[in-house]
């Protein structure tokens, strides 16, 4: 699974880390209960890291118009961090700024992109089927159908990948 690849970083509303990948812990060690911006400072050679005390509290202050897109350079390869406030939390996702755009299954339908949209403003299954006026069943299929296409697991990286790959600005 491509998820595993990415380093994933959530920090609580008080900036701490609650929450890891496999990837992220094998990278920066454990970091459960450490300050966010102290766990990816362990990047070696990271250059433009955008990283600093308070910077999930800030993105928390704001709204999820503050989620923040940062490219970087890390062991000499371009990379992509993407941190996004949702729900009194940060999901901060490290990623490789590879061409994604060269496979058409990337590549969402005009309804899943609607679908995205709504999912990144926070909103439920059962306010986008509202919203959209279908079933929402039908919004689950959606979302299946995106999470295979973007090869990822959660809502959350769902919408990282819709920041990533250009469909939210």
């Amino acid at each position: 699974m491509l998820d595993d690849a990415y380093l994933i970083v959530v920090a609580g509303s008080d900036g701490r880390v609650v929450a890891q990948n496999n990837s992220a812990r094998q990278k920066l060690g454990a970091g459960i209960d450490k300050y966010c911006w102290e766990v990816m400072g362990k990047l070696s050679n990271a250059e433009n890291l955008p990283c600093h005390p308070g910077c999930t509290l800030e993105l928390l202050g704001n709204s999820l118009d503050s989620s923040r897109n940062t490219r970087l350079k890390h062991d000499g390869k371009h990379q992509q961090l993407t941190c996004i406030p949702k729900d009194g939390e940060v999901t901060c996702l490290l990623t490789s700024t590879m061409d994604r755009s060269a496979n058409n299954s990337l590549t969402l339908s005009p309804r899943e992109q609607e679908v995205l949209q709504l999912l990144a403003k926070g909103d439920t299954t059962a306010s986008i089927a509202k919203l959209l006026g279908v079933n929402e069943s039908t919004i689950r299929t959606h979302i299946e159908r995106m999470r295979g296409k973007l090869l990822v697991n959660t809502r959350a990286a769902i919408v990282a990948e819709g920041f990533l790959l250009g469909y939210l600005g």
